[in-house]
């Protein structure tokens, strides 16, 4: 079943009660680390005015994924979220899984998070 499992690049609409957001709505998330226990993702923004290479990554337009606008992940906005949570559509509903090439971006940055 899609979204029960997530895996790296995919996107979620975390709801509010699992991470607490400003507009009290659920928040874009991309999966960076789905570990066995807890997934860590990071938080997608509109707000691109405070963009640094060093902590964010951009990400286009994404209908499929439910990214109506241009926008940046960034690792301020990074959580780690019970996998139970993903089980529940109420409190991770899968949007979907980025492009290829923002895959790639994606994990370009991950591993420079990392170290890699």
């Amino acid at each position: 079943m899609p979204g029960k499992d997530p895996d790296f690049a995919d996107i979620y609409g975390v709801g509010v009660h699992v991470v607490p957001d400003a507009h009290d709505t659920p928040r874009r998330n991309v999966v960076v680390h789905p570990r066995i226990d807890v997934v860590t993702v990071l938080g997608r923004t509109k707000q691109t005015q405070s963009y640094s290479e060093e902590d964010c990554v951009l990400s286009a337009r994404d209908d499929s994924c439910r990214l109506d606008l241009p926008g940046m992940f960034s690792t301020r906005f990074q959580h780690s979220i019970f996998r139970a949570h993903f089980a529940n559509e109420n409190d991770c509903e899968f949007y979907g899984t980025l492009s290829e090439s923002e895959t790639m971006n994606l994990r370009r940055f991950w591993d420079r998070m990392l170290g890699f």
